[in-house]
Order: structure tokens, then C-alpha cells, then sequence
């Protein structure tokens, strides 16, 4: 994704609006899979669990929150073999609401942490 697109998405966003593009890369299968359609809402309440939207130095990125504190939030990828450097919440952009795959749309569910253990087995099993 351009640059620019990312601006107006994240523009978007803070505006209000929610947005909906195609994600790319593999660092959230099977949850999330390249070229799935992501909806993401503006954030108003972030929780452990939830997949979020945030502006990385590489650009994009939807990872799911490992862990919040103090202002600072840690994120991995379920695909991931460990987490990304924690960035503080104002950082966050939005929360994927749904991935649209195949015409169907499948809501993005904030996880406990068994279930991310399992999906991050089933990840390295692949």
C-alpha cells in the first residue's frame, strides 16, 4: 500500500469514518489472510485481544494487542514469532471490526489468551 493511501485511511479514521482495504502479508493467518477486505472503525475502547490498526515504520499494520500498559500498547501478529516494539496508544488508528473473505464477512472477536495460544499453535502447525 502507497504511502498516500495510508495517510488517507489514517485521516479517515481520525475523522470518524471507518474504512475498508485489502490487507496483504501473512503475519495474522489464519484470522486475517492476504487479500481478505479489513474493516476497521476508529478505536474508542482498546482491549487485550482486540486486532488493531496502527501506523508501524513499515507502513499499515492490523496485530492483535498482547498487552496494554501505562500508556503503551504491545501488539503480535498471530503468525508472529514474537511481538512488535510497544508504541504508545495514541499510535493506534483503528480496530479491525470484520475481514470480508469469499463475499462473507467474519467478525473479528477479542480473544482471551488461551485462544490466542491456540491460534498461534495452529500457525507454527501449517
Amino acid at each position: 500500500m502507497s504511502s498516500e493511501a495510508a495517510g488517507i485511511i489514517a485521516d479517515l479514521l481520525a475523522r470518524g469514518h471507518s474504512v475498508r482495504f485489502r490487507a496483504t502479508g501473512h503475519s495474522m493467518y489464519p484470522i486475517i489472510r492476504c487479500d481478505d477486505f479489513l474493516l476497521v472503525a476508529p478505536p474508542v475502547r482498546v482491549v487485550r485481544g482486540d486486532v488493531v490498526l496502527v501506523l508501524a515504520e513499515r507502513g499499515l499494520t492490523a496485530h492483535r494487542v498482547i498487552e496494554i500498559s501505562d500508556g503503551m500498547v504491545m501488539t503480535r501478529g498471530d503468525n508472529a514469532s514474537g511481538p512488535d516494539p510497544a508504541i504508545e496508544t495514541t499510535r493506534i488508528l483503528g480496530v479491525v471490526t470484520h475481514a470480508e473473505r469469499d463475499g462473507r464477512m467474519r467478525p473479528m472477536r477479542t480473544l482471551s489468551g488461551l485462544v490466542l495460544r491456540v491460534v498461534r499453535l495452529f500457525g507454527r502447525l501449517r
